[in-house]
C-alpha cells in the first residue's frame, strides 16, 4: 500500500485519474457541484455503485442533484441524527486493485481547486484494511441516503433559492419548505417574479390597491399602539375581526372602510361573539405573534392552541377562515386570509384540495408555499411598491378573489 500527500489542484488531478483507470466509484462526500468531473462521472454510468451526496445547509449544487435523478448506485443525505452529513471519501475499485482520496476536499469547484485543502492518495488491494475501510464506509454511507427522485430534486431546488435569502439556512434543507403540500411547489405561483406579482394585484377588478393598503395599515397602527390585543376598542378589534357594522364608520375615518376586505366574518357567529367578549385566549392567540421579525412555525402552532381554545365551550369552533383573518391583520408580510371567495383561486394556485381545511394545515398549504415563492423572497423595492412588499402575502386575495 502507498501513501502520497495531495493539496490544490492535485486532488482534482488525482481522483479525474483514478476515475478514468477504475471500474468503480464508491463516494462518501459532503457537498458536490455539477463541474465538468461530475459529468465526466455520470457519464459512465457502470461505475457508480455507491456515489452519496450531502444536502445539508443547501450547499450541494441542485443541477447536480437534478442529474442524478433517477440513477442507479447514487443517493443524496437528507438529515443525519444529531449532527452533519460531513466526509469526504472518494474511493476506487477494480476487481482486487483499490485506491483512495481521502482529506479535506468536498467535490466542488472551491474544494478541488480554489480553497487551501488536503487529502491523501491511497493506493494498493481491497484487502489493506484502510482502503477495504474506506470502501465499507462508503456503502454504509450510502444507506444513510436517498434515492433522488423528480420530487426531490424539485423540492431540494426550493430550498436552495430559500437558503440563499437566509444569513443562516437550516441543516435539513426542506425544514423550511411545506412538508404536507408537494403539490404546492409545483404550483406558477413560486416560480412568479415581483414584477409579475405587482401587475397582478393591480389587475385586479376587486381590490382597490390603496384602499386595500391603508385598511392593513390602520390595523397595523391598532395592533403597534397596544400591549394586547385585549386593549384595543371593541369596535377596533371587530374591524380587525372582519365585521364590524355600519354604526362604527360614523367613529371617524379609520373606521370608515370596508372592513369586509380580506375576508367578512359577518356570518361566524361564535367568533364574533369570542371578539365581543374579549375572550382572553384569543388575545393570546393575537398576541402570539410578534408584530414584526421572524415568524416560525412555532409562533403559529401557539396562536393555533390559543385560538382552538377560546371555542372549548362553543359549539361551533373558530376555522382557517377567522383564524387567517386574524393572522394576516396581525402580519399581512406572512399571511393570507383564506375564505370562500377566494378559497377556489387559492386551491388551485397552491396545491390544496377546494373544500373547508383543518387550521393544523394552514402552515403547509398557505404560509409555506407563499415563502417558497421567488416574489416574496424578492427585496424589498423603494419607493410606493415598498408597501405592497410589507403586505404582499395578504395582498394575494386581489389576486384569488372571486365574489359569487
Amino acid at each position: 500500500m502507498e501513501v502520497k500527500f495531495l493539496s490544490g489542484v492535485a486532488i482534482e488531478r488525482a481522483i479525474k485519474a483514478l476515475l478514468a483507470e477504475h471500474d468503480e466509484a464508491h463516494w462518501a462526500v459532503a457537498w458536490g457541484t455539477c463541474t465538468p468531473l461530475a459529468k465526466a462521472l455520470l457519464a459512465q454510468p457502470e461505475k457508480l455503485k455507491s456515489i452519496t451526496f450531502g444536502l445539508a445547509f443547501s450547499q450541494t449544487d441542485p443541477d447536480l442533484v437534478d442529474a442524478l435523478v433517477g440513477r442507479d448506485g447514487c443517493f443524496v443525505v437528507k438529515t443525519f441524527p444529531g449532527g452533519t452529513y460531513h466526509p469526504k471519501v472518494y474511493a476506487f475499485r477494480s476487481g482486487t486493485r483499490a485506491a483512495a482520496v481521502i482529506g479535506s476536499a468536498n467535490f466542488t469547484r472551491g474544494g478541488l481547486g480554489k480553497n487551501h485543502e488536503a487529502s491523501v492518495l491511497i493506493t494498493g488491494s481491497t484487502s489493506d484494511p484502510a482502503l477495504a475501510d474506506a470502501l465499507a464506509f462508503a456503502a454504509e454511507s450510502a444507506k444513510l441516503g436517498s434515492i433522488v427522485s423528480t420530487e426531490l430534486a424539485q423540492r431540494y431546488r426550493l430550498s436552495c433559492k430559500i437558503a440563499a435569502r437566509k444569513p443562516g439556512p437550516s441543516r435539513d434543507p426542506f425544514k423550511d419548505l411545506p412538508r404536507e403540500n408537494p403539490n404546492g411547489l409545483l404550483s406558477p405561483l413560486i416560480e412568479m417574479s415581483w414584477a409579475e406579482y405587482v401587475r397582478a394585484v393591480h389587475s385586479s377588478a376587486h381590490h382597490d390597491v390603496n384602499r386595500s393598503l391603508n385598511l392593513l395599515q390602520t390595523a397595523q397602527g391598532w395592533l403597534s399602539a397596544v400591549g394586547s390585543f385585549q386593549d384595543l376598542k371593541p369596535e377596533q378589534r371587530k374591524a380587525i375581526a372582519g365585521f364590524l357594522g355600519a354604526r362604527g364608520k360614523a367613529l371617524g375615518p379609520e373606521f370608515d372602510q370596508d372592513w369586509g376586505l380580506f375576508g367578512s366574518m359577518r356570518g361566524a357567529g361564535d367568533f364574533m361573539n369570542r371578539i365581543a367578549e374579549n375572550d382572553s385566549s384569543l388575545a393570546s392567540a393575537v398576541d402570539s405573534i410578534p408584530q414584526k421579525g421572524e415568524i416560525t412555525r412555532a409562533h403559529f402552532d401557539r396562536f393555533r392552541d390559543l385560538f382552538v381554545k377560546a371555542f372549548d365551550n362553543s359549539e361551533r369552533i373558530g376555522g382557517v377562515a377567522t383564524a387567517s383573518r386574524l393572522l394576516a391583520m396581525k402580519r399581512p408580510d406572512v399571511f393570507l386570509c383564506i375564505s370562500k371567495p377566494n378559497r377556489t383561486a387559492a386551491a388551485a394556485q397552491m396545491g390544496f384540495a377546494d373544500r373547508d381545511r383543518k387550521l393544523k394545515d394552514y402552515w403547509d398549504e398557505v404560509v409555506g408555499v407563499v415563502q417558497a415563492s421567488d416574489w416574496y423572497n424578492s427585496d424589498k423595492p423603494e419607493g410606493p411598491e415598498g408597501r405592497l412588499w410589507e403586505a404582499r402575502a395578504a395582498m394575494l386575495d386581489s389576486i384569488f378573489y372571486r365574489p359569487k
